[in-house]
């Protein structure tokens, strides 16, 4: 406590701010727990980025040179750019006073990780095949600066993240500053727990500190020390608003062992799941277990007690609550915010729209109904007026995940029953004692009691998983070549274990974010699809993953004369060689070479691979941007993927194109509009109250025109560009 307050002092000096924060990093260090060095500074070099002057760069050695990839040094040596003229660049030594001269193309970008790199997306394809549904993202970038590109759309807002990072075996297959990390590094494994550190706490600022849960696999190698940094970055907690459990699980990917030299053969590795606030593990099923014939009958026998008086349902069922409340105060006059228009299309029984509460004193029959649409009100069986059980915004947030539904038409009445499902029926769904069946064409969840029989065959609150769908060789690497033929990529994950893995916390979510920052040949994206088949759901997720060859491709590459960013060497990459042309033959059904893909998928949800997924995806190049081209709008097209991200990922994306910035006004989609020009701020309103917007952006320096549009859409989701999204990579870099 001494130490503490003698920094709180020192902090209030003049100047001691700075001092402050490097004795509190001092002082945290050196608590109970994991105590490493800090292999500091970690820099990435930016291939995709031109050199500028005042930029820092490595010097590439002539073409058809290799480097040496297995220093024990921190980093190459760094340079910064005083000047270029006539394609030579002036160098400056970023310690000490050397200078030198370096033909401009040999030059190579480098970012430290504590500099506040600022970065935006460009589009390099996609698929469309899931209608209105939102699109899956696949980022070609280095992942500690697309986490932090994620932070402006989705700052607390995922529901998972999966990864199954470098496993710091001492192979040639990780990369630290540039050089590989062998097995004879002294600093080994710190450079990995400074690696991992950097990511984690962004990962952290990403995730929804109200329910969400991380899951991070590993190997024997690094497993002690993962489990003690997850400590440090998520101090374990069961009390409070801030819960925090912490949990590995053992998975058995290697059956018939995976060989170590002098040692047990492996056939196991870790899973450790970080579970924030509310999040819970779900049961999953177990499709390995032998189900008799007439499992169906013996369930339908288990299960068919009469749940309620509700006409709409059968016995064995789920109970689904009337909208209208009973009783003899449930008036209008009683809660006049509880009396409100659902718009419904009687043609198919689906919920269209929720209106709002209607003032005390205005008619219901004044409320204009669109065409082809009834608006049912909550009416008493007296003719009377009544009023409904929940709030206007939370029945329709409930309508918009499948929770509420059109009940039966009473024909004598001329109305219309409309029912939900309560919040106790809710949770039985996050519990695992009812499930998802499927979605029928509104949307609306299909559901079905779970029965002991059932319960006994789900991996529940389980820590050892052995399941022969885990095996790693057959349905990893045997897998992955039916959907990419002739393309390896080393020790994928077999997809079902995967699938397993985000289901086991987030099945009962039909609307999961998901992201993977180690997204490798994509299995993370390609499980996300299977789920969404299973139960029609509407998850997406986020794959990041670099675009680097491996170290025999490294040496053939440099023997031919190319160089990383080379479009000859940048087709081989994970990213566009393996995890797009994956992604795309999983969706497509048909791999790159144009053949449908062969065999079916097993297991639980079996089907030909060649009928592919009804999902959308777009697929993205990480770009680096200049704060001054920010700030000029002239960088507008490579920002607005996050605009659409933050609105949703559905629907089109709002770009400039070939407009001028100068001329650009505005634009309104059904989930998000762009003021460009704050004259049109009339027209910009009206047209974003027509669609009924969510997220508004409006490009100003003006404070008070930014503080104008949040009084307009209050209660909505309203940004200042470039203010916020700057902003962001500034919390980004908060550590």
């Amino acid at each position: 406590m001494q130490i503490n307050d003698l920094i709180d002092r020192v902090e209030r000096l003049d100047g001691g701010a700075d001092i402050a924060r490097d004795l509190r990093k001092f002082v945290n260090k050196r608590r109970l727990g994991l105590v490493y060095e800090e292999s500091k500074p970690e820099y990435v070099r930016l291939t995709s980025k031109p050199v500028v002057e005042g930029d820092l760069v490595n010097v590439l050695p002539p073409r058809g040179t290799m480097e040496d990839m297995s220093s024990d040094d921190e980093a190459d040596e760094i340079w910064i750019v005083d000047l270029v003229a006539d394609g030579v660049a002036h160098l400056v030594a970023v310690e000490g006073s050397d200078t030198r001269e370096a033909a401009y193309d040999d030059l190579v970008a480098v970012a430290r990780f504590d500099q506040t790199i600022y970065c935006g997306l460009t589009e390099t394809g996609r698929v469309e095949l899931g209608g209105d549904k939102p699109y899956h993202a696949i980022i070609n970038g280095e992942n500690f600066h697309a986490l932090e590109l994620l932070l402006f759309p989705y700052f607390q807002s995922v529901d998972c993240i999966y990864i199954d990072p470098p496993y710091n075996t001492g192979a040639k297959d990780w990369k630290y500053n540039n050089n590989y990390v062998g097995v004879d590094d002294t600093y080994r494994h710190s450079k990995w727990l400074t690696f991992m550190e950097d990511r984690l706490r962004l990962a952290k600022k990403l995730l929804n500190p109200k329910n969400s849960v991380l899951i991070v696999t590993i190997d024997e190698k690094e497993y002690l020390r993962l489990g003690l940094l997850l400590e440090q970055i998520f101090p374990p907690s069961e009390t409070g608003n801030n819960q925090v459990r912490i949990q590995m699980v053992t998975i058995v990917n290697h059956p018939f062992g995976q060989e170590r030299n002098h040692q047990m053969a492996r056939v196991e590795e870790y899973a450790f799941f970080v579970y924030l606030g509310d999040a819970a593990a779900l049961p999953v099923e177990d499709a390995f277990l032998t189900m008799p014939r007439d499992i169906n009958k013996i369930i339908s026998d288990m299960t068919a007690e009469e749940e309620g008086d509700e006409e709409e349902e059968a016995p064995g069922t789920v109970r689904w609550e009337r909208l209208l409340r009973g009783g003899g105060d449930a008036t209008r006059r009683k809660n006049p915010n509880l009396f409100y228009p659902v718009f419904i299309d009687p043609s198919i029984k689906r919920i269209v729209s929720v209106g709002d509460p209607l003032p005390i004193d205005a008619d219901r029959n004044d409320t204009d109904v669109p065409d082809g649409l009834v608006a049912v009100w909550p009416l008493r069986t007296n003719g009377s007026e009544g009023r409904w059980r929940c709030q206007p915004s939370y029945f329709r947030d409930l309508a918009s995940k499948g929770f509420a539904k059109v009940g039966q038409y009473d024909r004598t009445n001329d109305r219309w029953s409309l029912l939900y499902l309560s919040k106790a029926q809710l949770r039985r769904i996050e519990l695992g004692e009812i499930r998802i069946v499927s979605r029928d064409q509104n949307n609306v969840v299909e559901l079905s009691l779970v029965s002991e029989l059932e319960k006994r065959t789900t991996m529940s609150n389980k820590t050892v998983w052995n399941r022969d769908s885990h095996d790693a060789g057959i349905y990893g690497t045997q897998l992955n070549s039916q959907f990419i033929p002739g393309r390896a990529f080393p020790y994928p994950k077999s997809l079902y274990a995967v699938e397993d893995t985000i289901s086991s916390v987030i099945s009962a979510n039909p609307d999961a974010l998901i992201v993977d920052f180690f997204s490798g040949s994509g299995t993370t994206a390609h499980a996300t699809m299977r789920l969404n088949h299973r139960d029609g759901g509407r998850r997406r997720s986020i794959s990041v993953t670099n675009n680097e060859v491996g170290f025999d491709e490294v040496k053939r590459f440099v023997a031919q004369g190319l160089r990383q960013g080379d479009d000859d060497w940048e087709a081989f990459g994970i990213a566009r060689y393996i995890t797009i042309p994956r992604i795309t033959a999983a969706m497509t059904g048909i791999t790159p070479d144009g053949i449908p893909v062969e065999g079916d998928y097993k297991f639980t949800d079996e089907f030909p691979m060649a009928d592919g997924f009804q999902e959308n995806a777009v697929f993205y190049d990480l770009k680096y941007l200049e704060p001054s081209v920010i700030t000029a709008n002239l960088a507008f097209d490579e920002i607005a993927p996050l605009l659409w991200m933050r609105a949703g990922s559905v629907g089109p994306i709002i770009t400039l194109g070939d407009t001028d910035p100068e001329d650009a006004t505005y634009e309104v989609t059904n989930a998000y509009g762009v003021l460009f020009d704050y004259a049109w701020a009339p027209e910009f309103i009206e047209e974003c109250r027509e669609h009924d917007v969510d997220h508004v952006f409006v490009v100003t320096d003006v404070d008070r025109q930014y503080r104008d549009m949040c009084a307009e859409f209050r209660g909505k989701d309203v940004r200042q560009l470039y203010k916020s999204y700057l902003r962001s990579f500034e919390i980004g870099q908060d550590r």
